[in-house]
């Protein structure tokens, strides 16, 4: 007995297939268990009905086994579609049981009887007597269960009953499928000789009647032979064989035009009459000739020619289907007259172009669409999946069907009917896309064209998906980078996304129109990895995608910038400075993002270029990273404000990113330093020449009175009378200087005096510099005249602008403070000892100016009233050195106030400054002149006399003169003179008295007389104040010193000792000796003279 079960909701419907696995099989061996029938050979059927499988490999060959139920071998043992009992039971009660339980959940929802919901059960009947429609409803539906599954369980007893005889009954299943298979063979037998004897009638060659042929080629006739008598027509004329077409035109275009003009369909209004026949045009479609064969109108039209009005389609009908055609066709038209023509045509015409569309469809798939098309014939339509071959196979699948549509729709005005024509559906990954149509060419078929239509949507719909979703970030918003799509109909292989990775280079995502996967284009290394990763998971997201696309734009950027930085001395770092997270409350951004680290040789070692990378938006930070407590974190940062677009990796960028970072760099430890100090500033953005308009480099405003007042206090008191209170710090520049070992000793005079610097390491000369402009504006730019133009190599000044600019040089990330200070220090000086000379009422001139000297010329004079100076008076030079930090005065040689330089130097580093010394310097001199005069007088009687003169500078208004005059009646014979300049009546004058030391200041001896006597004399130009004398500081001074002194040498020619003193040998130096030697000392410098002019100073660097 053969058991067979089928599901209840099998459908025999032809089916399009296109939902099925790639070369899977429904009935599979392990289907038998849902009672599928297995493949034959399978399974076999034991005395019990149990299977057991025929190909075990352990069974012995077919000839040693034993024949089963005693059959000859011509009978065929049948074992397919067996099924085991235990299967089939265990089956029936495993749905038995769930059906209970689904029966059981059904009861308890059904609703109880209205008494029990009242709470009124007083009255309620007993259990067993319980007859309320609700109650009643539960039975009956439980009973019908039970009577259905004890109808199935009585049939599973009938089967178990028979599979007691399994043995006969396998028996007789054999021998009725051996005797329907022999009477099987003996109907095909019997019909294959009818079919042979029907065949041979036509193949059989009659006899040759010889009689009859001698006859006719001997005579020319045989007598036997029948006569039929036909009387032949006369031959028709051209003449009346066009008059009879042009009466078939005349009667056609009566019959159509008048008599049958309402029944001509629609489709049939473009007609033709000639030749005596009538042709129907259908744009698109078919054209067909018809003609009368009488002139009753009530008469039928016949079918004369058909052809096809699209292409390709066969030019000439061939015999069996004109006779079809014509067959068809005559027969609709006496029917249904010329609506029943079209109608037949048209079905035909559209049943011919489906089966093009499918001859064309299998021809591309044994071609260059081998296998990415599977075709399939749907009786009167047919289905194309396309990208079939797509890997990987369980990808979605997406197919067109094109069939019939009837035409027939609602919401139609009555009287309206639209025609049958191809409609075609596609689905696209597995749904049905309803709001896209095709439109088909009527007259034209081209599967390949329309595949490409309906692929070209499919890579549209792809392609629009990327497009949308990279739009709406923020990174193509604000126009950071391009995205583009460009969309072709019809030609899906141009079809494309275009996105942009750098300035340059372009990243374009095709879909391949037969193989469905995508392209990254151009095609290289790192594009066709991209490739394989887009293709490897069809099924992930769009989302994921995009990520995916990201992704690689990162990696190329940073390939990219590896490779083109290289060369400019930046690289990636690999790995990471700090982690991954530490970067986020920087960059801000919520979804994912990848990080590049770019460092610089040259710049400092804990600087980095961060490089934020997302679909929000590039960002590039400058970062100080910095180690603390073993981890790596992010101390200082600033973002660089790059161009919104996507940057040139080219040498000028990155030129342009070592001189921006530099500049951030550096501004950052001014900063810093400057907030250290407790020194205020401001910042604003400067336009740099050397970077784009749109990048600005940070400007640095600052007060100069706290800069100067870091180190000096007191050098801000006069800021305000030559320059404002403002200094602007820009970055001009940077530069790597050449690996040099530098002197260092050079820098030790200009920054202050430090010693015991080191030469710079290797690493620190190629490190890059700075180049930092500050300006000063002057009050007064007239008073620096003399500097016009470049003041030195590394200072400029404007004197239209009366600005100052200061190239200052350091280490990018170094603070330049000390710098400035020292250079601001350096103007603050000239500027007040210009102003010194200017405002002094002694003929005081500068001759020479520059930012490191100040070389002046000065005269005893006072200034004339006109300010000119004056003529035939000798005029002595002097300079003022200010590259140190305390300034000197150096005296030409042969200056008699060369031992007072020290004094000179302590007035101009103190608090006074410069202010004092012109005035010092001119009052001064005619006395300086004397004492000089002195010195030179006595140091040829030393020589060979114990007698000697000392001066002394106490101060600039102060001078000793001391005689030695040893006598032999007193050996400590002295003379004490104090010069003291005084001011009387608001005139300077000088004041000369004797004080010596002990309790007499002023013995009463010779010496005292011979100064009484000189001071009595009214020949000298002097004041008498008692016991001392007050001179004129121009001239009376100086006369008076030089008679005194000629007095005093008078008392040593008399004294007796001086001829019995042995010659005086070499004693040390007296007190003056310091400044002889430094008289000496500076009068190695020559004096320059002459006219100046442009001077170019260089600044101590």
């Amino acid at each position: 007995m053969r058991l067979v079960m089928m599901d209840s909701g099998a459908s025999h419907f032809h089916s399009t297939d296109h939902d099925r696995n790639n070369g899977s099989v429904t009935n599979r061996p392990g289907d038998a268990a849902n009672g599928l029938v297995g493949p034959a050979g399978n399974q076999g059927a034991g005395p019990n009905g149990s299977a057991a499988h025929a190909g075990d490999s352990q069974q012995p060959p077919p000839d040693f086994l034993p024949r089963m139920n005693d059959l000859p071998d011509e009978i065929q043992h049948i074992t397919q579609g067996f099924v085991p009992l235990g299967r089939l039971l265990s089956r029936l009660a495993q749905q038995t049981h769930n059906q209970l339980g689904d029966e059981i959940m059904a009861l308890a929802k059904m609703p109880l009887p209205s008494s029990t919901l009242n709470g009124n059960t007083a009255n309620a009947e007993l259990p067993g007597d319980d007859n309320t429609p609700e109650n009643l409803n539960k039975k009956v539906r439980l009973l019908n269960f039970v009577q259905e599954r004890h109808g199935e369980w009585v049939k599973a007893l009938v089967i178990a009953n028979w599979s007691r005889k399994a043995e006969p009954v396998s028996k007789l299943i054999d021998l009725m499928h051996h005797i329907n298979k022999a009477r099987t063979m003996y109907d095909t037998s019997l019909d294959y000789m009818i079919n042979v004897r029907r065949d041979l009638t036509f193949a059989r060659i009659p006899n040759p009647d010889l009689r009859t042929a001698l006859q006719v080629l001997s005579t020319g006739q045989a007598p036997w032979m029948p006569e039929f008598n036909y009387i032949q027509s006369p031959p028709i004329t051209p003449e009346e064989q066009l008059r009879w077409i042009e009466n078939l035109n005349t009667l056609l275009s009566i019959r159509l035009n008048l008599e049958e003009h309402e029944n001509i369909p629609d489709r049939f209004q473009d007609f033709e009459i000639d030749s005596g026949r009538v042709t129907f045009k259908v744009a698109g479609e078919f054209e067909v000739d018809l003609t009368i064969a009488d002139e009753d109108p009530e008469k039928q039209l016949w079918f004369i020619d058909f052809r096809f009005a699209f292409e390709p389609a066969p030019s000439e009908l061939s015999d069996r289907l004109r006779d079809f055609l014509e067959y068809k066709v005559n027969e609709a038209l006496q029917k249904d007259g010329l609506l029943g023509c079209y109608k037949f045509l048209h079905e035909f015409v559209l049943t011919h172009k489906i089966t093009e569309y499918l001859r064309q469809a299998i021809e591309l798939s044994k071609g260059r669409w081998v296998g990415m098309l599977e075709v399939e014939r749907l009786r009167r339509a047919m289905s194309i999946h396309y990208w079939s071959g797509r890997q990987p196979l369980d990808s979605p699948r997406s197919w067109i069907i094109m069939g019939v549509s009837s035409g027939k729709t609602s919401g139609l005005v009555p009287g309206q009917s639209i025609p049958s024509h191809l409609t075609l559906r596609w689905f696209r990954d597995g749904v049905e896309v309803k709001d896209v149509q095709f439109p088909l060419d009527d007259k034209t078929i081209s599967t390949e064209t329309l595949l490409n239509r309906v692929i070209g949507k499919h890579v549209e719909h792809i392609l629009m998906a990327f497009h949308n979703t990279m739009k709406s970030e923020a990174r193509f918003l604000k126009r950071e980078a391009s995205l583009g799509i460009d969309i072709v109909d019809g030609n899906p292989s141009e079809s494309g996304l275009k996105m942009q990775l750098t300035h340059e280079r372009f990243l374009d995502i095709k879909v391949a129109p037969i193989t469905g996967t995508l392209l990254a284009i151009p095609q290289s290394r790192n594009n066709f990895d991209l490739q394989g990763q887009l293709n490897r998971e069809t099924k992930r997201s769009i989302i994921e995608q995009v990520a995916l696309l990201e992704r690689f734009r990162c990696y190329f950027i940073e390939d990219e910038l590896s490779r083109r930085g290289k060369s400019r001395g930046w690289s990636v770092c690999n790995p990471y400075p700090v982690k991954h997270e530490e970067a986020r409350p920087l960059l801000e951004v919520k979804g994912g993002y990848q990080l590049i680290w770019l460092k610089r040789r040259g710049l400092p070692d804990n600087w980095y270029i961060m490089v934020g990378q997302s679909l929000s938006g590039d960002q590039w930070w400058l970062t100080e990273v910095a180690n603390r407590s073993g981890i790596a974190k992010i101390i200082t940062h600033a973002r660089l404000p790059l161009n919104p677009s996507t940057p040139q990796y080219s040498d000028k960028f990155f030129a342009e990113l070592t001189f921006f970072s530099s500049a951030i760099m550096s501004q950052i430890s001014i900063i810093g330093a400057m907030h250290k100090e407790r020194i205020k500033y401001d910042v604003q953005e400067r336009i740099s020449p050397i970077l784009p308009p749109n990048i600005k480099v940070p400007a640095i405003h600052v007060k100069l009175s706290e800069i100067l007042g870091r180190h000096h206090p007191h050098g801000t008191k006069n800021i305000s009378s030559w320059a404002f209170d403002f200094v602007e710090i820009n970055l001009r520049n940077i530069e790597n200087p050449p690996p040099q070992l530098s002197d260092p000793t050079i820098d030790s005079g200009s920054r202050g005096g430090s010693e015991g610097h080191s030469a710079p390491s290797t690493s620190e000369q190629r490190r890059y510099n700075i180049v930092v402009d500050a300006r000063v504006k002057v009050a007064d730019p007239a008073r620096f005249g003399p500097l016009k133009g470049n003041v030195e190599h590394d200072v400029a000044f404007n004197e239209r602008l009366g600005v100052f600019a200061f190239v200052i040089k350091a280490e990018v990330g170094s603070s330049i403070l000390d710098t400035l200070s020292h250079r601001l220090q350096a103007l603050s000086r000239l500027a007040g000892s210009i102003d010194a000379i200017r405002q002094s009422r002694r003929d005081v001139r500068c001759e020479e100016i520059t930012l490191n000297n100040v070389r002046f010329s000065y005269t005893d004079q006072t200034r004339s009233v006109n300010g000119e100076t004056h003529q035939n008076v000798p005029r002595w030079t002097a300079s003022l050195d200010l590259q140190t930090d305390n300034m000197k005065l150096i005296l030409d040689s042969g200056n008699p106030q060369v031992r007072a330089t020290e004094q000179f130097n302590k007035l101009i580093n103190s608090k006074e400054g410069f202010k004092g010394v012109p005035w010092f310097l001119s009052i001064t001199l005619p006395i300086q002149r004397a004492l000089s005069s002195v010195e030179r007088t006595w140091e040829a009687v030393n020589t060979a006399n114990p007698c000697r003169v000392d001066i002394s500078v106490l101060s600039l208004d102060c001078y000793t003169v001391q005689y030695t005059l040893p006598s032999a009646k007193d050996p400590g014979r002295h003379l004490t003179l104090y010069v003291k300049l005084q001011s009387h009546n608001a005139r300077p004058e000088w004041h000369i008295y004797r004080e010596e030391l002990g309790p007499s200041k002023q013995p009463d001896d010779e010496i005292q007389k011979v100064l009484q006597k000189l001071w009595n004399s009214d020949k000298r130009v002097l004041r008498r104040l008692g016991a001392s004398v007050v001179a004129d500081v121009v001239g009376g001074a100086e006369s008076i010193i030089r008679a005194i002194d000629e007095a005093i040498r008078a008392l040593m020619v008399k004294s007796p000792s001086v001829s019995k003193q042995p010659p005086a040998r070499q004693v040390a130096a007296p007190k003056n000796t310091n400044q002889r030697r430094t008289a000496q000392a500076n009068g190695s410098r020559p004096q320059q003279t002459g006219s100046v002019g442009p001077v170019v100073i260089s600044l101590d660097d």
